[in-house]
């Protein structure tokens, strides 16, 4: 008897088991079917991306213009500053060079008032003149150590671009045009000019027969008068 109702009761419960299972089995939803939940996210986050596009082309558009912008400013600057470079190059020559261009112009008329006292003097063996000489080589060798140089167009061809001229000089000397008399000499510094020499320029003297009939002119104007 205890036996028996030992086999009825576990039979029951394998039958409570089963029943539970295959009610389980039918509660679960098939994998191979599709979720309609499912179906509705994923159709909403497709939405979303196609909406999200646009804006991020946008961004993507904006990054690269600010990109090539910031590219043409780093081209410009690095020309800047190449600019600079060579600009401040060029000056610091220039300082080197020219910076005595100033001292030059004011020690020049020093130069000019010996040149003066040795032409005023006649014998230049005396100890005057001979010390004068002296102290004027030294300046020009001192000047001439910066790159100053003085030079004399006697005889050249006049030259606007580094001649003043004073007046003109007739004189057959020279021919028409050229420099016949220096009265004071020019000065470079290096390839600058830093003053024109004063000149005169020759001219050629009146021809004779427009001289002669000038005469001519002047004698009948008295014959007339008497």
């Amino acid at each position: 008897m205890a036996e028996s109702k030992l086999d009825e009761t576990a039979e029951a419960e394998v039958a409570e088991e089963t029943q539970a299972e295959a009610s389980a089995e039918d509660g679960a939803p098939d994998e191979g079917t599709p979720d309609a939940g499912d179906e509705a996210v994923e159709v909403e986050e497709a939405v979303e991306a196609e909406d999200a596009s646009p804006d991020v082309n946008a961004q993507l558009a904006a990054a690269q213009a600010e990109a090539a912008d910031w590219r043409n400013r780093a081209y410009r600057a690095a020309a800047d500053l190449e600019n600079a470079r060579r600009r401040f190059t060029r000056e610091r020559d220039d300082l080197r060079k020219f910076g005595v261009e100033g001292l030059l112009r004011d020690l020049l008329p020093v130069a000019d008032n010996l040149e003066r006292a040795l032409a005023a003097v006649s014998n230049h063996e005396e100890p005057l003149a001979k010390g004068v000489q002296l102290v004027l080589r030294q300046f020009i060798n001192k000047v001439e150590q910066y790159g100053a140089r003085p030079f004399d167009p006697l005889g050249e061809a006049f030259d606007p671009l580094q001649h003043e001229a004073m007046s003109e000089l007739v004189t057959t000397a020279y021919a028409p045009g050229e420099v016949a008399q220096v009265f004071q000499r020019g000065w470079y510094l290096h390839e600058r000019l830093v003053r024109p020499a004063m000149v005169l320029v020759a001219k050629a003297p009146d021809a004779p027969a427009a001289a002669e009939e000038a005469s001519a002119d002047e004698a009948g104007d008295e014959d007339g008068e008497g």
